[in-house]
């Protein structure tokens, strides 16, 4: 019986602790890009998104806060495509969809968002 009341607790726990993939892809993605940590933002991206970020440095496009920290507001997951609902850098809700690629959740964005 004590060993299921344990079994039980450390399950809990670990359901509790966790977040959900995509919503670690987005704050990885987000706090490295708004800390200026641009290569590192792009582990967490797609490659249209890579290009993206490329073309944000060269027109100085990609505003920079060293204290930015990621707030989920909310998250939607459908197979293999996700929407993480966060607050931005000015402290406004914006969005990121995020996609599945080869089992692992990458930030999407494209020029038709």
């Amino acid at each position: 019986m004590k060993s299921k009341i344990i079994i039980i607790v450390i399950v809990i726990l670990a359901f509790s602790a966790c977040k959900s993939a995509p919503e670690k892809a987005a704050k990885n993605f987000t706090e490295n890009l708004f800390t200026g940590k641009i290569e590192e933002a792009k582990k967490y991206a797609t490659e249209s998104t890579v290009f993206m970020l490329d073309l944000g440095l060269s027109t100085g496009a990609i505003p920079l806060d060293p204290n930015f920290k990621f707030k989920m507001v909310n998250d939607s997951i459908v197979q293999k495509q996700a929407w993480v609902t966060f607050i931005d850098h000015k402290g406004n809700k914006d969005k990121l969809m995020l996609v599945k690629i080869d089992s692992k959740w990458l930030v999407h964005l494209d020029f038709s968002m």
